[in-house]
């Protein structure tokens, strides 16, 4: 009976450890988006104010406030031309490319 308990025991500490987990990468996936939601909404802006996507990231910094957190996330910024929609890759630092383009395309 006592080994019965402790194996409740344990599986009930597993399942707990296993819920803050699932909770903390939902977080981090939210937060993901936020900051790819902000950044389209600058470049966005710029081209609704400007007719013409901003040059770089520095650009949507200096004149449209957008703040991005550079020590957790690595963002791939190129302009195509004035008229496109520039590539933008977002990802966390530490994590592939491939693996969040794959995640962009799953969306």
């Amino acid at each position: 009976m006592f080994i019965i308990g402790i194996l409740l025991l344990a599986a009930f500490g597993g399942f707990v450890i296993w819920m803050v987990n699932s909770a903390r990468s939902t977080s981090d996936d939210e937060a993901l988006r936020a900051v790819r939601e902000n950044i389209n909404r600058a470049v966005v802006s710029c081209y609704a104010y400007e007719g013409m996507y901003p040059d770089s990231l520095e650009y949507l910094e200096e004149n449209y406030s957008l703040v991005i957190n550079k020590d957790k996330y690595f963002v791939y910024y190129e302009k195509i031309a004035n008229n496109l929609m520039p590539n933008i890759i977002i990802t966390r630092h530490g994590e592939s490319i491939r693996e969040e383009a794959s995640e962009e395309n799953a969306e």
